[in-house]
């Protein structure tokens, strides 16, 4: 335990402080810190330079665990928590010597061994030292933190009781005496006098400018007159729904009712000073006690028309109150007083005991049972028997004690038989029912099951008992269940018939069909249930499964039989369509051959006289422009001839010489030409199949048909794009397209770019000649139609892949051969001399049928030296051979002629003139006349005069 403090004071080792021993004190501090030790209010003297501090025990309560170790310390270091708060104010009192006072700071400090924040006052006072002047300061602390605490409960419990009296459901109001002065309205004051405004005026004043009087009676003066009395007297005034004519707020008059006191305020003397009025707003009591009082005589003359009796039984009394109505319900004549053993006596002895424990139970105030029971009633006067129902409850007082019981009874003489009259004939309801070879059942307006005959316990094997309620979705088929439920459910909603046949199980476990037919039914208007019947019809159903069945595997029968005739028809369509198109191309090419064969007759005429006309010019030494048109005219006969060369191709009339050849290395030797042809912006690729077969084709052709692809899919890009050239094997089936090759193998070279693809209408017309997207002057739409012709006379086909804005993909379909190398071809017996003949001097038979062509052939061998003769068809040429066929040393022919053409000729020349030399002058020819003729025994139209007699050099034999 911490010493006193004089003891601690005493004991202190002063010396090591700036304040030295004690006996070196000062006067001045001496004095204070004994006047401080005696004083019982808190104090400490913070003296010297650096505020060393000396205080008392009432202090050192209030600083807690910082004693004893504060006391002789420097303040900046012992109080350095509220340092920056005090070290101002102490230092300005030691410098100017005057006082200083601070109200309510906020310092923590100690009470109980508790420390807390705590209101103080301190006052801070000079303590001189003369003759130095200030030396110390005195602080003399007062808490208020209680005195605060009370004030501020002092305040608030003012403020909550103003807000209690104005927040008050009842109006109150303060008068000050004399002159009945208003000093205080609260909120429902204010409401009541429509919020004029009345504080600081006198009642008579503030009733005497209203409209209409404000508080009770109908005129100032009488409530003026009761406050006059209540002073006089300095009795209360009460009231209890005093009437009143108030104002609201529209201005109109309402007349009202409030419970009224008007309580003297006395002072210490008994003298007068004040009247509180206090009231409530009763009218709507009022009324609704008014309204009671109408609806209770409105129940009386209800129960008389209902024929309903009352009854009450006081118990504190011992009286019974019976009226006439059940009086009579007993036997007894109205005017006949009555008593609790009339009640015993008049029941029927079957029903006493029932109906005197029911009665018991509702009197009783641990059960307080609703009293509602129907019995028999023997008249007591007129002996007649009667059913009574009777309903009533106990009335007990604040202790539980029973003091009352009232109620009402019922004559049900009349229902009680119609009930016996339903009961018979639910009873002949259920006999019938029960013999009925069906299933009948109810239901209650709730949708429960509360009837079913036996024939559901002898069809299911269930007591009729499992279902009640919903217990009857036990029987029904588990796919059938919520289905029935929800159509059930529905139609239960609507009050709507209800029929649906369900699959159920029976007690066998096997499933059955039912047909269920329900019908709402009604009682007095009101809807009560459903009645229904469900009847099996398991064996119709089965027939009908069975009907259906048949039905359905006929249906199955007739929609395969109309499925494969669909398929045939389409199957039909389809070929009629590629034979349609197959029958255009066809036709097509017809037409393009004859234009071929007929374009080539004028090309020749035309390339044959610019050769001659050529001799001349360069013989007549012609200027040089003249012989540059002549160049002109030459390069267009020759584009002409071109273009005849793949009118023939696309119509398969063209000469092929088919060999086996690896098409791998056939692409490969052309990726120079490829590469350079597409451009530096085009990416070019190959894919070549490793393993690839031999295919049986013309290699020229082949390489003009790549080519041909690769610039068509230049053209169909733009600025930039891919080329991929590629190989393969490939096994077909039956063709889709007619530009298709037949089933078998075929070597493919496909040929794909990254271009604008083709829509379906120009895919479908992309082989026809002459049909180009091309700008004018940039195609001639002979592209297609020639690879097509080469593939489809190579014995192959062609398919197109594409898609509008992705690009194209061009497949050539060649026949895969069955060798590696092509056998050498048997030499032309008529070709025998290695050396090219002599033509000078020679005599050779031109045969063609068109003049032009007959004319311009002879002056190109005239001018090679022969002798020429001329004959218009082969009829003129064999006469002119039985004239002189010893002078004839060759015979050129033209293939198409009218009548006899060439090979025909050619055939009857060799059966009588086997040695006779035959070469065949062709633009169109059918192909399998001359397969059998060598190529060097042809010359195809337009020639020029150099091919021609390089032809007629190597066929002539020597001189």
């Amino acid at each position: 335990m911490v010493a006193a403090l004089p003891a601690l004071i005493a004991a202190h080792p002063w010396d090591a402080t700036p304040l030295g021993p004690m006996r070196d004190w000062p006067a001045p501090l001496r004095d204070a810190t004994a006047l401080l030790l005696a004083a019982p209010v808190p104090m400490v003297l913070f003296w010297g330079p650096d505020f060393t501090a000396i205080y008392n025990d009432a202090y050192a309560l209030a600083i807690g665990d910082r004693h004893p170790g504060a006391l002789g310390g420097a303040a900046a270091e012992k109080w350095a928590h509220v340092w920056d708060r005090v070290a101002p104010i102490l230092q300005a009192v030691r410098d100017t010597g005057r006082p200083m006072m601070v109200r309510d700071a906020m310092f923590p400090s100690w009470r109980n061994g508790v420390l807390r924040e705590a209101l103080l006052d301190i006052s801070y006072s000079a303590v001189p030292n003369v003759p130095d002047g200030p030396a110390g300061v005195l602080c003399i602390v007062y808490e208020t933190t209680d005195r605060k605490q009370a004030v501020d409960a002092a305040i608030a419990e003012r403020e909550r009781l103003a807000q209690m009296f104005e927040q008050a459901p009842s109006f109150m109001a303060l008068l000050r005496e004399p002159g009945h002065v208003y000093e205080f309205a609260n909120r429902a004051y204010q409401d009541l006098v429509s919020h004029r405004a009345v504080i600081g005026r006198s009642v008579e004043t503030s009733l005497s400018e209203a409209a209409v009087p404000a508080l009770p009676d109908t005129t100032a003066q009488s409530f003026i007159a009761i406050l006059d009395r209540v002073v006089d007297t300095k009795q209360a005034y009460s009231g209890r729904a005093v009437p009143v004519l108030l104002q609201s707020p529209a201005g109109e008059e309402d007349p009202r009712r409030l419970d009224l006191i008007l309580q003297p305020v006395l002072d210490q003397d008994g003298e007068i000073t004040g009247i509180f009025i206090e009231g409530s707003d009763v009218t709507g009591r009022v009324r609704a006690e008014e309204q009671l009082e109408l609806s209770e005589s409105t129940l009386r003359l209800a129960t008389e028309m209902a024929e309903i009796g009352t009854w009450d039984h006081d118990l504190v009394t011992g009286t019974v109150a019976w009226s006439d109505r059940t009086k009579a319900m007993f036997g007894i004549s109205p005017d006949v007083p009555c008593s609790m053993a009339d009640f015993y006596e008049g029941l029927h002895p079957d029903d006493r005991d029932a109906t005197v424990a029911a009665f018991a139970a509702a009197l009783d105030p641990a059960i307080r049972a609703t009293y509602d029971v129907e019995y028999r009633t023997i008249g007591k006067e007129d002996g007649v028997l009667r059913w009574v129902a009777a309903k009533g409850r106990g009335v007990f007082d604040e202790e539980g004690r029973c003091i009352r019981a009232i109620g009402t009874v019922l004559d049900i003489s009349r229902r009680q038989a119609v009930q016996q009259e339903l009961k018979e004939s639910e009873a002949r309801f259920r006999t019938l029912a029960d013999s009925a070879p069906a299933l009948i059942w109810m239901c209650d307006e709730n949708g429960s099951l509360v009837f079913a005959n036996r024939w559901h316990e002898e069809t299911f094997g269930l007591p009729v008992s499992e279902l009640m309620d919903s217990g009857w979705q036990r029987i029904l088929h588990p796919d059938d269940q919520p289905g029935f439920v929800d159509d059930f459910d529905q139609a239960f909603f609507c009050r709507a018939p209800f029929t649906r046949d369900v699959r159920v199980i029976d007690r066998h476990g096997v499933t059955r069909w039912l047909h269920s037919e329900a019908r709402p039914r009604e009682v007095d208007g009101r809807f009560v249930g459903y009645v229904g019947c469900d009847v099996d019809i398991t064996e119709v159903h089965l027939a009908s499964e069975m009907l259906e069945k048949g039905i359905a595997e006929r249906t199955k029968e007739l929609a395969a039989t109309n499925r494969q005739l669909s398929t045939q028809i389409e199957e039909r369509e389809r070929v009629e369509a590629t034979l349609r198109q197959m029958q255009r191309l066809e036709a097509v090419g017809q037409l393009t051959s004859g234009v071929a064969h007929d374009f080539n007759n004028l090309l020749t005429v035309i390339l044959g006289n610019v050769d001659l006309v050529a001799r001349v010019a360069a013989d007549a030494q012609l200027d040089e422009k003249t012989r540059q048109r002549i160049g002109y005219m030459r390069t267009a006969a020759e584009r002409g001839a071109t273009l005849t060369s793949q009118l023939l191709a696309f119509s398969r009339r063209q000469r092929l010489e088919a060999r086996p050849i690896d098409l791998n290395g056939t692409v490969s030797g052309m990726r120079d030409l490829l590469q350079s042809s597409m451009g530096g912006s085009v990416q070019f690729e190959t894919r070549l199949r490793r393993d690839l077969w031999p295919a049986l084709v013309d290699p020229t052709q082949i390489e003009l048909i790549i080519l041909n692809l690769a610039i068509n899919a230049r053209d169909a890009m733009e600025v930039g794009g891919s080329l991929t050239v590629t190989t393969d094997n490939i096994t077909l089936g039956d063709p889709v397209m007619p530009e298709e090759p037949p089933p078998g193998d075929y070597v493919v070279i496909a040929v794909t770019d990254t271009g604008s693809g083709m829509t379906p209408d120009v895919r479908d017309r992309a082989f026809e000649p002459f049909f180009t997207t091309k700008p004018v002057g940039r195609g001639s739409g002979l592209g297609l139609p020639q690879v097509y012709g080469f593939a489809k006379q190579s014995g192959g086909g062609v398919s197109i892949e594409t898609e509008l804005g992705k690009g194209t993909s061009v497949r050539v379909y060649l026949p895969r051969a069955q060798e590696r190398r092509r056998q050498p071809r048997a030499s032309d017996p008529a070709i025998t001399n290695e050396q090219p003949g002599e033509i000078v001097g020679r005599r050779i038979l031109v045969v063609d049928d068109d003049p032009a062509v007959r004319e311009i052939t002879a002056t190109m061998l005239r001018t090679m030296g022969a002798e020429v003769l001329e004959a218009g068809s082969g009829g003129a040429a064999l006469e002119l051979l039985d004239d002189d066929i010893e002078g004839v040393d060759l015979l050129v022919v033209d293939f198409a002629m009218p009548g006899m053409n060439g090979a025909d000729l050619a055939a009857t020349c060799n059966k009588r003139w086997p040695q006779l030399p035959v070469l065949f002058v062709t633009g169109y020819a059918d192909l399998g006349a001359i397969a059998s003729v060598s190529f060097d025994r042809i010359v195809q139209k337009p020639f020029r005069s150099g091919e021609l007699q390089r032809k007629v050099s190597l066929i002539l034999p020597p001189a």
